[in-house]
């Protein structure tokens, strides 16, 4: 199979990140460069991560209200379109008041209407500006994933909405030959709650916190655990269903029982 781009998808603690690896390490073994991406890297070609985005007016506002960072906000700026996009983690240890101006417009706090277009400017940036050649791109969460919680735990905007930008994408994508990768738990709640009792209390809350008080959660109702599991579980079905109407060939894993020998193989097969 040649692919220029591999996607592996799930929900956290399914097996994504290290799913990523093997991949890498096996393509690697076939004598192919990858290239790696995965959740929460600041130099993703395809999604932002910690990165604000302004308009002109906002960009110049912030120049004069940090003069003593003027140059290294400029330096760090990029300009696309209309948008001013600053990575902003970098000023952690030297200005955390930049950091805390400049996450208030992160990508993922914008309005729908605009990260709809940031996002969909990124993805044609990546496909029609990188030379592929053999390389192979493997991506985490940022098809389905990222998209979903910005589209409905955050705003609760319509399916047809989400699935209407995701088809965009996959059109953009659809030359490199995408394989996506998607892991589900038919006893999502039984996978999930073992992943949620590991990680630190404060995951758990901010975790719990993001799905169940905005916009799909306070609409529907939902409160603390159980409330975060019928989201997952609402976000595996419509997932699943949306990745059937997509341009994008998709591999699906029931992985409840763990049998990761049996799905490493099943992969191999997938990108012989």
């Amino acid at each position: 199979m040649k692919s220029n781009l591999m996607i592996v998808e799930g929900i956290p603690g399914s097996g994504k990140s290290t799913t990523a690896h093997f991949m890498k390490e096996h393509l690697e073994k076939e004598g192919f460069k990858v290239k790696l991406f995965q959740e929460g890297d600041t130099s993703h070609p395809a999604d932002y991560e910690s990165t604000a985005c302004l308009n002109e007016g906002q960009f110049n506002a912030k120049l004069e209200r940090f003069p003593d960072h003027r140059e290294s906000i400029k330096e760090s700026a990029k300009k696309r379109g209309d948008h001013y996009f600053i990575s902003y983690r970098h000023f952690l240890d030297t200005a955390p008041s930049v950091v805390e101006c400049l996450a208030s417009y992160d990508v993922y706090e914008l309005d729908l209407d605009t990260f709809e277009e940031v996002s969909y400017n990124y993805w044609k940036e990546f496909v029609e500006e990188t030379d592929f050649g053999d390389d192979v791109y493997i991506f985490e969460c940022c098809f389905l994933q990222n998209p979903f919680t910005k589209f409905i735990a955050m705003h609760n905007a319509e399916p047809e909405r989400l699935e209407n930008h995701l088809k965009k994408i996959s059109s953009l994508i659809e030359p490199l030959n995408p394989l996506l990768i998607y892991f589900y738990q038919e006893n999502l709640d039984q996978s999930f709650h073992h992943v949620y009792e590991e990680r630190s209390q404060e995951w758990r809350e901010f975790f719990t916190d993001y799905h169940v008080n905005q916009g799909y959660g306070k609409e529907n109702g939902l409160k603390g655990y159980q409330g975060l599991v019928e989201f997952l579980e609402m976000r595996r079905d419509l997932e699943l269903r949306i990745l059937e109407g997509l341009p994008v060939r998709h591999m699906l894993i029931e992985n409840g029982e763990k049998d990761w020998e049996l799905y490493y193989e099943k992969m191999k097969e997938a990108i012989k």
